[in-house]
């Protein structure tokens, strides 16, 4: 070969193929095709409709974005492609142009059709035929796998992808969760429908907010302001963050290294800085994994945990202060020893229950009942299968953090995030026995809390914390405050009615629980009965 002839080439179906491994599940990939469309309609100024459809063995996203002709589905078709609305000045979430490649993460088959100006075009690519060309090393004729190519239609301009054959485990919840957390920055207004389902991102109820500008202490960020709100109940592990974007795109979340500690439950906020969307020559802010993580060894990146991380703590101090005094108020230690009663109810029937869950797991693991394959049907083990009994102690604790590994010493503690803030001993210790590990830890694993608190009377009348084991019962709410005032002069209608509310949070916990881990398996209406004999046991503790 002469020199002349020497070319820099890409074997194209490879370059597909391991794109797809950056989508690692369903909720990625569906993603994916949903913000293509929005971006579609950023483009043209047009209300996103989105519809995604879940089937057996099949996906489908449609959309009401502009669509492709021949020239748009070329750059479609195109592994890191240039995208055309960016080049135009116009700021869309597509960037790397590997999105194409999504699809053959969970699949084997991808179908795309696409309407422009009453032309339709549709084509349709397998796995085995990538595979083919993967070895073969040479581009993709894609001639070979069109079905339409500008042919007349009524359709309306719009595009459709079908995923078929798939080979993953598909979760709609998990699924209607991403799109609607992506929402909450990309896409406002759009309607994106799963199945029946519209997506909506609503926010937590906040009840303090604090602002923090850059411009001062950091100002190569830009002149850009966090906002850090206090939420009126504690927050869920997926909510309580700050929602880093960059130009209404959520590109992160993160406590920057505040996640476990005391108070951080009630704290999330955002912070939009558009710097973070160009990359320079030497460092990307953003990395082409769909893994929701930025470069950490990006001096922008570092520089923006080291503003975000210790306002956070600031805030974080000051609840733990605020909560404190709080505490020390006598009201406040009249309601906590009646909260203490309740959780003592609570951790009595769970010592219980957790006596008849191993009776059944042994008479499964004995052949005499016919549930055995609920527990690890869904869970993948590196290590070889574990006895029925062991996996049972594992998915309480990774769940409810209330029950310990027996005879397993190793650590189940989140991985942790970059930071520069270092956590004091106390809180360090809080951590352990929140998550059921180190020295505080009892032979039963962290116990349940019912704690009374102020959560504004627009949030419900009660909330289970999975993670921490806390049933928080809403002082606020219309129907308690009720029941306080008519329980003056008799605090027995106070208890009665609290105790009740615990009990039932917890007991509805307690069944979903079992739910997930599909301990009945399809028969839902055994998880209601579940719930009630909870709340029936409860009541007679």
């Amino acid at each position: 070969m002469s020199r002349d002839n020497l070319q820099f080439k890409s074997n194209t179906a490879k370059s597909i193929l391991d794109g797809a491994h950056l989508f690692k599940h369903t909720h990625n990939v569906v993603w994916e095709y949903v913000s293509n469309e929005l971006d579609s309609c950023v483009e043209i100024k047009r209300k996103p409709i989105i519809h995604v459809s879940f089937e057996k063995d099949k996906l489908t996203i449609s959309g009401n974005g502009a669509g492709m002709d021949k020239d748009g589905l070329q750059n479609f078709f195109t592994m890191h492609g240039e995208n055309r609305a960016r080049k135009k000045g116009i700021r869309v979430r597509g960037k790397n142009g590997t999105g194409k490649s999504a699809a053959f993460a969970i699949a084997n088959s991808f179908f795309l059709s696409t309407s422009k100006n009453k032309k339709n075009y549709s084509i349709k690519l397998t796995k085995k035929e990538l595979k083919k060309y993967q070895e073969k090393g040479d581009n993709i004729p894609l001639k070979d796998y069109i079905i339409n190519y500008g042919e007349k239609t009524k359709e309306n301009d719009g595009t459709k992808v079908e995923i078929s054959e798939i080979f993953s485990k598909s979760n709609k919840k998990d699924t209607i969760d991403y799109i609607e957390k992506h929402l909450g920055s990309y896409g406002k207004g759009a309607e994106v429908w799963v199945d029946n389902h519209l997506c909506e991102y609503k926010e937590p109820i906040s009840k303090q907010i604090y602002k923090f500008n850059t411009e001062k202490t950091h100002p190569e960020l830009g002149n850009i302001d966090l906002i850090i709100k206090v939420a009126a109940e504690p927050l869920d592990n997926n909510r309580n963050r700050i929602r880093v974007n960059s130009n209404n795109v959520l590109l992160t979340e993160t406590l920057c290294g505040s996640e476990g500690r005391e108070m951080s439950e009630f704290i999330f906020g955002e912070i939009d800085c558009p710097k973070l969307d160009y990359d320079s020559d030497e460092e990307v802010n953003s990395t082409v994994a769909r893994d929701m993580t930025l470069s950490t060894s990006s001096p922008l990146v570092k520089s923006l945990y080291s503003f975000i991380g210790p306002n956070i703590e600031d805030v974080r101090k000051k609840l733990v202060e605020q909560d404190k005094e709080e505490k020390q108020t006598e009201e406040a230690k009249k309601l906590q020893k009646i909260a203490d009663t309740a959780a003592e109810k609570i951790n009595n029937h769970f010592e219980q229950y957790k006596d008849k869950i191993r009776m059944q797991v042994n008479r499964i693991s004995n052949g005499n009942v016919g549930n055995a394959k609920a527990f690890n049907s869904q869970n993948l083990n590196e290590n070889g299968s574990l006895s029925i009994g062991d996996e049972l102690e594992a998915i309480i604790n990774n769940d409810f953090k209330s029950l310990g590994k027996f005879g397993d010493k190793k650590s189940n503690s989140s991985k942790k995030n970059n930071s520069n803030i270092e956590e004091n001993k106390n809180e360090s210790k809080k951590a352990k026995r929140v998550n059921g590990i180190g020295k505080n830890k009892s032979s039963g694993g962290s116990r349940f809390e019912v704690q009374y608190r102020n959560n504004t009377p627009n949030n419900n009348r009660a909330k289970f914390d999975r993670d921490n084991n806390i049933v928080y019962i809403n002082l606020d709410h219309p129907h308690i405050v009720d029941i306080k005032k008519k329980s003056k002069d008799n605090e027995w209608l106070f208890k009665i009615t609290t105790y009740e509310i615990a009990f039932t949070e917890y007991a509805f916990g307690l069944s979903y629980l079992l739910l997930e881990k599909k301990w009945f398996k399809e028969n839902t209406d055994e998880y209601l009965a579940e719930a009630l004999k909870i709340i029936n046991d409860l009541s007679n503790i």
